[in-house]
């Protein structure tokens, strides 16, 4: 098992949610972790809960649409706790307006945030790890990002991209010993997912524990073991069943 202690990550869409749970886990696991959202009161609560279990965190906050505010997080986490070892990509929004009624303004901020922010911080951070051999870029995909499921609009397209950005990752950078994975989870017990499917049962959902666990899995395990790059997490249940 490899060990994260005094690893540096930054995380996006840390306020709440799966990026939340992933940047609350590599806290526990030793690493300093640098949070990243718009919602700056959010990120002090999820700072606080890291202080309080003796972890080291920065509070970063960022609009991912921003491409200096990108620029400004790595070069801010870097001056602060140092060299990034972990990538985490979790910060999204969802459209999901069928192709023949696109809405470009949506469908703009929809890639932005979805693929160009995660493609832009993979790009400032891949040097420094492909010198450093050793590096973890973990992209938090959808199953929509997996298989085609009609009405999914841009977020099924920007979904679909970051796996195949995050395959490229890989290929490209085998021989030095990273690893990049595009989480690929379907229903999750979050607030996002809340609002945009209200009908739905999450007692059925996936929770968001259980896709923190398979990212603490991958992280842990020893150089020599290649998994992914996609992992595909479904609930065995119906997401819109009663029952």
């Amino acid at each position: 098992m490899e060990t994260l202690i005094g690893t540096v990550a930054i995380v996006t869409g840390a306020s709440s949610g799966i990026g939340e749970g992933i940047a609350t886990m590599l806290a526990a696991e030793g690493v300093q972790v640098a949070l990243v959202a718009r919602r700056h009161h959010e990120l002090q609560r999820v700072a606080e809960t890291i202080r309080n279990l003796g972890g080291t965190t920065l509070i970063a906050p960022a609009d991912l649409r921003d491409e200096q505010a990108l620029r400004a997080v790595v070069e801010q986490t870097r001056n602060t706790l140092g060299p990034v070892d972990i990538l985490v990509n979790s910060g999204g929004i969802v459209d999901t307006t069928p192709i023949h009624e696109l809405d470009v303004q949506a469908w703009d901020a929809c890639l932005e945030v979805n693929l160009r922010a995660p493609t832009l911080l993979c790009a400032a951070v891949l040097p420094g790890m492909r010198e450093r051999k050793r590096g973890y870029i973990v992209n938090i995909a959808s199953e929509a990002g997996v298989f085609v499921y009609a009405g999914m609009g841009a977020y099924a397209i920007s979904k679909h991209a970051l796996r195949v950005l995050t395959e490229l990752i890989q290929q490209e950078n085998q021989e030095f010993n990273l690893k990049a994975w595009a989480i690929c989870p379907g229903f999750v017990d979050t607030p996002m997912v809340a609002a945009w499917a209200p009908s739905a049962n999450p007692h059925n959902f996936l929770r968001v524990e259980e896709v923190v666990d398979v990212v603490r899995f991958l992280l842990t395990q020893g150089a020599n073991v290649k998994m992914g790059p996609e992992i595909l997490i479904r609930t065995t249940r119906n997401p819109y069943a009663l029952g």
